[in-house]
């Protein structure tokens, strides 16, 4: 997988697996999660597949299940995995390189999305509910609230830039958090003969492959609050870039990120838990 979900320690964030494989007639697995969702709520926004007559894909997201050809594939998908997401592609011929991006959100499960989906709470998170009025909100339909929408409330955005780079070579790119601030990394666009490894705070979190990204803009949202580092190595085209943002690290943050607790601040804690921004 090119997401490494076990080095993933910012939550939430955004990331691309992207897929490039050989098929053989018959059944073959593209992209199987289930260990990595332990505590941890998936949610797949978008999946883009090499469109190809000989082609199905077979898509699980816990109970749910579909079938679909590659040809004319929509882009849009919004799927919650709390326990299993599994893409598997069905061809009638071989394939090389077939190629497959998933677009997935990693985000801890709020009390608002457990209660969504009938999962079992345990008593801390039904103190939570109680005294947040979570199930009146979700009732309203005002929780939980959708990935873009939480993102945008939650990011206090100081700088946005977009960096065009031109590197022959492998080429490592730093970029640092001022006092108070974090790095948001929001989306690449790299060749289809290029690889990207993005890493946050020491930790290779997920690499790109160009093949499967179709020289197009791939959304993100990594948040890194030491160091973001990126390393491109090209095959033949040196043109790639990068759109990151300067955002001032808040207390919500903060606590969303681990570095206050409930002795810090109990509403705000109850808050960050329930999903209410």
């Amino acid at each position: 997988m090119t997401v490494v979900v076990s080095a993933i320690s910012n939550y939430p964030v955004k990331l691309a697996e992207t897929v490039v494989k050989n098929l053989s007639a018959g059944i073959s697995s593209l992209i199987s999660l289930k260990k990595e969702l332990q505590d941890k709520l998936l949610i797949v926004d978008k999946i883009v597949a090499a469109e190809n007559a000989n082609v199905s894909l077979r898509i699980q997201a816990d109970v749910w299940k579909e079938e679909t050809p590659t040809t004319n594939l929509g882009n849009d998908f919004y799927l919650y995995a709390f326990s299993l997401f599994e893409i598997k592609a069905v061809a009638s011929a071989s394939v090389t390189n077939y190629t497959l991006l998933c677009s997935q959100i990693w985000q801890k499960p709020t009390v608002a999305h457990k209660m969504l989906f009938d999962m079992t709470l345990t008593d801390e998170e039904r103190e939570i509910a109680e005294t947040m009025n979570v199930e009146e909100s979700i009732e309203q339909g005002t929780l939980p609230l959708p990935f873009d929408v939480f993102v945008k409330r939650i990011t206090k955005t100081k700088k946005r830039a977009t960096v065009a780079r031109s590197d022959s070579s492998t080429a490592p790119v730093s970029i640092f958090p001022l006092s108070d601030e974090v790095i948001i990394l929001r989306s690449v666009q790299i060749p289809t003969d290029a690889s990207l490894q993005i890493t946050v705070d020491g930790k290779d979190i997920c690499t790109l492959d160009g093949r499967a990204c179709g020289a197009s803009d791939v959304e993100l949202y990594v948040i890194a609050e030491d160091e973001l580092r990126l390393i491109y190595t090209p095959s033949a085209t040196a043109e790639w870039r990068f759109t990151y943002e300067r955002a001032k690290l808040t207390d919500y943050l903060r606590m969303l990120l681990g570095r206050m607790t409930r002795a810090h601040d109990e509403e705000l804690w109850m808050r960050v838990r329930a999903g209410i921004v």
